[in-house]
């Protein structure tokens, strides 16, 4: 999944500029603080980036945040995974930048494991990858809920990879293991039944309105949630 690393921040007062998402800029400044709002950081690869959107911005993070009425951080850069290395560094070296994580977060949602699975790693390797990533972030927001989502594959006649679902199984298995929310495309047939309008012409990512679909979804997913998410920071005493 090829794409570039984005970080910016997402709030509710986008909510009304949705319908015309095609006008909106693929980053924006620090909005105005929102006092009731979850603080959320989104983090993964070019899924969460954007990338077959034209041009690529994070519209599943957009229409998410929207939804949900969050303020939402995402860094997310095309080609990363657990495991990946080299030019395209994985999730832990990712993490331990500066910038990364440089909030207090209510909650941290994980999403990656697709091009994991591009890189042919075992499930033991992205196993072990994951605990190290969440023990990570677990140090540097204690306070937050960590959420794991999982891979991503592309609705027919996109480019489907079987080690996807394996990938995406291992990282569930952790997700249980650590007591963390798990959820993803895969295991929650996001794609299924899609129109041809959902895919891009490179057969894997979305398009915007794909990303749009996919955002709902998301929000749906993180709205099951909300009983698990501790006081948002902007309203602790």
């Amino acid at each position: 999944m090829g794409g570039t690393r984005t970080l910016l921040r997402l709030t509710a007062l986008i909510g009304l500029l949705l319908l015309g998402l095609a006008g909106l800029p693929a980053s924006a400044g620090p909005p105005a603080p929102i006092s009731s709002s979850v603080q959320a950081y989104f983090f993964g690869d070019s899924l969460m980036n954007g990338t077959g959107s034209s041009p690529t911005r994070p519209v599943m993070a957009r229409v998410a945040a929207a939804q949900l009425g969050w303020e939402v951080e995402v860094d997310a850069w095309g080609g990363t995974g657990y495991t990946t290395t080299g030019l395209s560094p994985g999730y832990l070296e990712r993490l331990q930048q500066p910038s990364a994580l440089a909030g207090d977060y209510d909650v941290v949602l994980l999403e990656g494991g697709t091009n994991d699975a591009r890189v042919r790693s075992t499930p033991e390797q992205v196993q072990a990858a994951v605990h190290e990533v969440v023990a990570f972030v677990r140090e540097r927001q204690p306070r937050a809920l960590v959420v794991l989502m999982g891979a991503y594959d592309p609705p027919p006649p996109g480019r489907v990879d079987p080690h996807r679902t394996v990938v995406d199984g291992a990282i569930a298995e952790v997700a249980a293991e650590l007591g963390l929310p798990f959820f993803s495309p895969i295991s929650g047939g996001w794609t299924l039944g899609q129109p041809p309008s959902f895919l891009h012409p490179d057969r894997l990512h979305p398009t915007a309105y794909g990303y749009g679909v996919m955002g709902s979804r998301l929000a749906k997913a993180l709205s099951g949630l909300i009983s698990q998410i501790p006081q948002p920071a902007s309203s602790a005493p």
